[in-house]
Parts: structure tokens; C-alpha cells; sequence
């Protein structure tokens, strides 16, 4: 793993801690998994529900967490534009990473 990509691991890690004490709820295990669960309200897509690992909001940034074995990275975009109101709405920042040895992604974004 290059550097840049294990800073962005941990700035992304500490955005979603940020997001699970502005929540106030009680996250995971830590790393990047703890995103202080799901909030349905920043899911607007079913194809997301069940399927993410956390979705939570802060201030007008909507961040998904999620196993890439379960969901992809492309269904979480296709999601991400549905909450933001049509293809293309959503302007992501994709953090790939690993949790317990499995592909473990975060997208955060913004509507357009």
C-alpha cells in the first residue's frame, strides 16, 4: 500500500469517526468499520438496504461503508446518485481499504 493511500485510509477513518460522534451512536469494532451504523434516512435506493455496513450523514456529506464482497462499488454509486436525485448528481470520494482480511470500501459524496 502506497502512502497516500494509508493516509487517505485514515483521514477517511477519522471523517467516519467524526460522522459516528456528531450521530451520537454506538459504531463497530473500530477502523473504518465504526460508522455508527446505518441511517436509514441517507438511503433512498433498496438496492443499498441491508447490503451497507454504515451510512451516515454529516452536515451535506453522505458516507456508505460496505464489504465489496457483498455489495460493489459501482451499486453504491448507482445508490449515491439515487439519494442525490439522477445519474451523475453525486460527486464521490471512493477510500478502498481492508477490514478482517475482506475488501472494505467507504464512498463518500456530495450532491451536485
Amino acid at each position: 500500500m502506497t502512502f497516500t493511500k494509508t493516509l487517505m485510509i485514515f483521514a477517511t477513518a477519522g471523517f467516519l469517526a467524526a460522522c459516528e460522534q456528531g450521530a451520537g451512536t454506538v459504531g463497530g469494532e473500530g477502523g473504518m468499520a465504526a460508522t455508527g451504523g446505518v441511517d436509514a434516512a441517507t438511503i433512498r435506493d433498496a438496492n443499498l438496504t441491508g447490503k451497507l455496513e454504515g451510512a451516515t450523514m454529516n452536515g451535506n456529506a453522505v458516507v456508505y461503508a460496505y464489504y465489496t464482497d457483498v455489495i460493489s462499488d459501482g451499486q453504491v454509486l448507482n445508490g449515491a446518485d439515487v439519494y442525490c436525485g439522477g445519474p451523475g448528481q453525486a460527486v464521490i470520494q471512493l477510500t478502498r481499504g481492508e477490514q478482517g482480511g475482506r475488501a472494505f470500501h467507504s464512498m463518500a459524496f456530495t450532491c451536485r
